[in-house]
């Protein structure tokens, strides 16, 4: 969720204690349009094609047999819904395989250049809180009854959003347990405007969501 390059794509991989398994369907949900993307992802192979059906039209692509889908708002429930039901098709799997393991790193909101570090950090728990709310509202529709594990990837000293602020905006929006693994990922991140990035070794947190 929230993927806006392709050199940083997060590691959908991993499980706590330092553990991984194979992901066979892939999901990767982008705010930023097919053309924003295709701009800031020049020279990526992809196969696009187009979602339309009573009330939605997106924008989708095959990269790397993974499915993307652009324009999606991680708050939105419908997006996600949306997103889900794409990568359901495409991999002929039900919508509970495709959403039961979710991931994000380092989500910020837009525009965090021009805000005071508290500001960031309440703009930011809006944000997560958020998001656990539309991914259980997503769940929801989707009719999906299983348990929901959201992972986040951000550093425990995290300017934006310190491990206790995005504990407690995890479960506010939702979350029934909130960890963080005992180990640390090494992890490439970008600015929100691609202009910057580096390696980095990350926190690794676990919310467990229930419908």
């Amino acid at each position: 969720m929230g993927e806006s390059q392709h050199r940083f794509k997060t590691d959908v991989n991993f499980i706590f204690g330092k553990q991984s398994v194979e992901r066979h369907y892939i999901l990767r949900a982008t705010m930023h349009s097919l053309s924003v993307w295709k701009t800031r992802n020049s020279g990526i192979p992809m196969s696009p094609f187009k979602i339309k059906n009573l009330h939605v039209e997106k924008d989708a692509a095959i990269v790397d047999r993974e499915v993307w889908v652009f324009n999606i708002n991680g708050t939105q429930p419908q997006d996600l819904v949306t997103a889900v039901k794409v990568a359901s098709s495409y991999y002929q799997v039900s919508p509970s395989i495709i959403f039961s393991d979710i991931y994000a790193k380092n989500l910020n909101v837009e525009r965090e250049n021009t805000m005071s570090d508290q500001a960031l950090i309440r703009a930011n728990r809006q944000l997560y809180s958020g998001v656990c709310e539309a991914i259980i509202k997503a769940a929801k529709q989707l009719g999906i009854t299983s348990q929901l594990k959201f992972y986040v990837f951000s550093k425990n000293n995290n300017h934006k959003i310190p491990q206790k602020d995005l504990h407690a905006s995890l479960k506010d929006g939702g979350a029934a347990q909130v960890k963080t693994d005992e180990r640390r990922y090494k992890v490439l991140v970008g600015s929100n405007d691609d202009k910057r990035s580096l390696q980095q070794m990350t926190n690794f947190h676990m919310a467990t969501l229930y419908t």
